[in-house]
């Protein structure tokens, strides 16, 4: 019965629709040309397998999911990538929904789609970050979730891979689903304030005390990156911090260590 159940859902993950809010895409697909090779098909999917049954186990409204997309190990991260995840009432399956960059652009845009394409994704590594709030706070991320001009009023197209999180001139998509979270949890602590915009959200969030990532750039890394990736600025990053090759953006890691820090009863796991 168990082996019955694996077939069909993998099954049914071969044959799920994915879409953006901007209409029907095809997802999962990477800024590489070559093809995906069959054994990263067979990882993403036993990774997607894996996810789905934890999260049947679990049944949360709502969590958010990491994955790792690239080796980010010389700077002390693992996760690069981070969306939230909640069933879909009328299909029963599992659904991500989160911001991508379009492949050789600052531009982005938002996504759902099943897990299976949400690991098909050229990943360095299949194993996934899997963060469960509390209660109390998927009703209030649902209910945002749920809501496409509450997550689309919270999205800022011109993307940065290294954004700085107290400034609006761009967005990575770390950074957008903590924005979002920031606009969910906001209306549930002692610090009640309305969240309509990203700068309410980035005044909220130094309010609370969110503490970004803090990476060791030199200028010549910065240089390199700048000139030849159309995704990568540093031009919103304060002078001071820049100048001394400091360079602070949102990470898997900095959002789940906020998430757990102002959420008490969030659960945190790896599923491998």
């Amino acid at each position: 019965m168990k082996t019955q159940q694996g077939v069909k859902y993998w099954l049914t993950c071969l044959v799920l629709v994915c879409f953006s809010w901007h209409g029907y895409l095809q997802a999962g697909t990477t800024c590489s040309d070559e093809p995906p090779q069959p054994t990263s098909i067979k990882k993403a999917f036993e990774a997607a397998y894996k996810t789905h049954q934890r999260l049947e186990s679990l049944q949360p409204k709502v969590a958010l999911i990491g994955r790792v997309g690239q080796d980010l190990s010389k700077y002390g991260l693992r996760y690069t990538h981070i969306a939230f995840i909640h069933k879909d009432t009328s299909s029963g399956q599992w659904r991500t929904t989160h911001l991508l960059n379009a492949c050789n652009s600052n531009q982005s845009a938002l996504w759902q789609e099943g897990l299976a394409n949400f690991f098909l994704d050229d990943l360095f590594a299949f194993d996934a970050l899997l963060v469960v709030p509390s209660p109390a706070l998927q009703d209030k991320l649902l209910s945002v979730i749920n809501n496409t001009d509450t997550i689309k009023s919270m999205h800022h197209p011109v993307y940065n891979m290294l954004a700085y999180p107290f400034s609006e001139q761009y967005q990575n998509s770390n950074q957008w689903a903590l924005e979002l979270f920031a606009k969910a949890i906001s209306s549930q602590t002692t610090f009640v304030a309305p969240i309509n915009n990203r700068k309410q959200a980035q005044q909220w969030l130094k309010l609370t005390n969110f503490e970004p990532t803090t990476l060791k750039l030199s200028t010549t890394t910065r240089l390199g990156a700048r000139m030849f990736r159309a995704n990568v600025a540093f031009d919103d990053h304060p002078n001071e911090r820049r100048f001394a090759d400091l360079i602070d953006t949102v990470t898997v890691e900095s959002l789940a260590a906020y998430i757990k820090r102002v959420d008490a009863g969030s659960i945190t796991e790896v599923i491998q």
